[in-house]
């Protein structure tokens, strides 16, 4: 070991000052890549890794609490951050983000000390860093608001209090305590107690006789780090503006706690062999097949290292134990499951390099010019990495810049900003939901819309008229979904603005067939049905603004439709040709077929076209397909592009 320390290829041989240049150097361009891809508008990306990112950026600007189970401490810190942050004139939809990228920068750094710390080989520490700091989960978590570069920190001081040489004055307590807290902060964390136990069994059991007080005092140290969870009736007792669920009730709270709602993945999956594929597809998507298969052997000739062997199968028990319960009870994709297995492999490439470093000495020591395999072993270190870095920049960027561009977010603000005053707007809780919620809570925007999700209570709502929600809402819960939800007879719809619909217990309006007949003709107005029976337009009107033209039609059923018609809407040059169109399958952006109409019944429809300047007539009317293909028109008007306001 003595002609290794003295080598260059160890740490010892550098310069005290270049162990932390190399990884201050690492950590500097990270945080660069992770500002190119740093979230700055409110999330609108559904991907199940976005999931709750809207909710992170509202809750941690306005003290709230987040889904469960909570993750109070994550929330109490990440509030006061964002409070630091945004008075030091951050905006508010970046501080949360920047929260995030503030803890894992810390989780990396903290790597790189135990890296070098189990190695002694500093260079070696800062490159695996970096390239670790480059994987999928790790860098998108540095780039959004969530909660597992947090999370990151606790698992690797957990790690570090248990693989540090050398005397720790109460192990076993702090690593009770820090155990408790991050037991709090994510239920994943039950996974690294086998891989800890390991690491420390030998002290724990040092003593055989005091081993009852040693577990129990652990014990309470444990439960101390559950105290965090006074925060949530807390905030939920003072009025918070965003509290999930009830934890202001001893119930709620409890289910806050126990995390009720993520049952479901909890169990034997459905496939076995599927979740198997699902989650071997997301390490090697966050790996790469190459820095996987490294991983593997190096912790594996790690184990057959004497002194690299306790942290070695520490490691490997704390990805196997992450891995196995993702795989046989886990039917979703965790990402704190996956940061575990990643997190290990990492050190897998780190015993991979030090292992060559190692025969690459030795065979130096038996060849004449020895030195020129130590520089071939290091330069093929390099490439290595060099080359895996590089793949993982390359396929992880652009997808990384997808997720936090989404600019679905702001266009569903900018959608719930034509929604009534005075009215409901449902969206159902998800990536739309957070981001509404964001320009409520934090923008102080949409004073005048009380913003609910499809858990609420409907009814009152439905019977004042004044609920709306976005058209796209009815893919997931159609009409008649709303139906089950209220019994008290049938709804109908109308367009309330470009993309809401208007849900209520009664029709837009009412008309009386017989008398509106007679006006069209007393005005000579010819309906197309000669016997006034149908569907027509009992009145249209165009709207324009720089960019849109908004076409009213107040559609009518004369009588009872027995068919089911479509929708056309055609903008037209000065020649009769067709510049843009509108079409929809049915009436209310095509989910009120006119089959479920009354008579008498008037559904307001509106329809959005591009303003262009050629525009000169728009023609629209209700037509269907008939057998043979063809299309056949039932009802037709058209109106001249001369727009007023509506």
């Amino acid at each position: 070991m003595n002609a290794l320390n003295s080598t260059p290829l160890a740490a010892r041989g550098l310069p005290l000052q270049m162990r932390y240049l190399a990884p201050l150097v690492m950590l500097i361009l990270l945080a660069l890549v992770y500002l190119s891809t740093l979230q700055t508008i409110p999330n609108g990306a559904d991907h199940y890794l976005m999931a709750d990112v809207g909710e992170t950026q509202v809750v941690l600007n306005v003290w709230g609490t987040l889904h469960a189970t909570g993750y109070p401490l994550y929330v109490m810190t990440g509030s006061l951050l964002v409070d630091m942050l945004t008075t030091l004139g951050v905006p508010p939809v970046i501080a949360p983000a920047l929260v995030s990228l503030l803890w894992g920068l810390v989780a990396l750094a903290m790597l790189y000390m135990l890296m070098l710390h189990l190695t002694r080989r500093a260079l070696l520490s800062a490159a695996v860093m970096g390239v670790y700091g480059l994987t999928r989960m790790v860098w998108i978590h540095n780039s959004i608001a969530e909660i597992y570069t947090f999370g990151l920190v606790l698992t690797i001081l957990l790690l570090m209090l248990a693989l540090w040489r050398g005397e720790i004055r109460g192990r076993i307590y702090w690593l009770a305590w820090i155990g408790g807290i991050g037991l709090a902060h994510h239920r994943a964390t039950l996974t690294m107690i086998p891989a800890l136990l390991y690491a420390v069994w030998p002290q724990l059991t040092y003593r055989p006789r005091r081993l009852p007080r040693v577990i129990a005092l652990s014990l309470f140290l444990g439960l101390l780090g559950l105290l965090q969870y006074l925060y949530l009736p807390l905030r939920a007792n003072a009025g918070a503006l965003w509290v999930y669920g009830e934890p202001g009730t001893l119930a709620g709270l409890w289910d806050q706690f126990m995390g009720t709602e993520a049952s479901r993945y909890i169990g034997l999956p459905a496939s076995l062999l599927g979740n198997f594929f699902e989650v071997s597809a997301v390490l090697v998507n966050d790996l790469t097949l190459p820095g996987l298969a490294f991983g593997v052997v190096g912790l594996l000739l790690a184990i057959g290292t004497p002194r690299h062997r306790r942290a070695a199968l520490t490691l490997l028990l704390n990805a196997l134990a992450a891995y196995l319960f993702h795989v046989f009870f886990y039917s979703d994709v965790l990402v704190a499951l996956i940061l575990p297995v990643t997190l290990s492999l990492a050190f897998g490439w780190l015993y991979l390099g030090d292992w060559l470093l190692i025969r690459a000495v030795r065979r130096g020591e038996q060849w004449a010019q020895g030195w020129r395999y130590g520089a071939a072993t290091v330069v093929s270190i390099s490439v290595l990495l060099a080359l895996l870095a590089g793949v993982l920049f390359a396929q992880n960027h652009p997808f990384i810049m997808r997720l936090t561009r989404d600019p679905t977010g702001l266009e569903s603000i900018v959608q719930a900003r034509q929604a009534p005053p005075g009215s409901a707007l449902m969206i159902a809780w998800g990536a739309r939901h957070f981001a509404v919620g964001f320009a409520r809570d934090v923008q102080g925007d949409l004073p005048a819309v009380t913003l609910i999700d499809h858990k609420a209570d409907f009814a009152p709502w439905i019977v004042s008229r004044r609920l709306v929600t976005p058209a796209y809402t009815f893919y997931e819960h159609p009409l008649t979904w709303w139906e089950a939800h209220y019994s008290e007879g049938p709804l109908f719809l109308s367009a309330a603005a470009p993309g809401l619909v208007n849900i209520s217990a009664e029709p837009y309006q009412w008309i009386d067939p017989p008398v509106f007949c007679d006006e069209l003709r007393r005005a000579d107005a010819r309906p197309t049905m000669a016997d006034c029976t149908g569907a027509l337009a009992a009145g249209a009107l165009l709207a324009c603004d720089a960019q849109t033209i908004t076409l009213a039609v107040d559609w009518v059923a004369l009588s009872q439709p027995e068919q089911d018609l479509s929708v056309f809407v055609h903008l037209l040059d000065s020649g009769g040709g067709m510049i843009a169109q509108a079409d929809q399958s049915a009436p209310v952006y095509g989910w009120y077929p006119l089959t479920r109409w009354h008579v008498g019944e008037v559904v307001r429809d509106l329809y959005t076209l591009p303003h262009l300047p050629q525009a000169h007539t728009l023609r629209y009317g209700l037509y269907y397909q008939q057998p043979s293909g063809e299309f056949e028109n039932v009802y037709e008007a058209g109106l001249a592009v001369n727009c007023v306001e509506l």
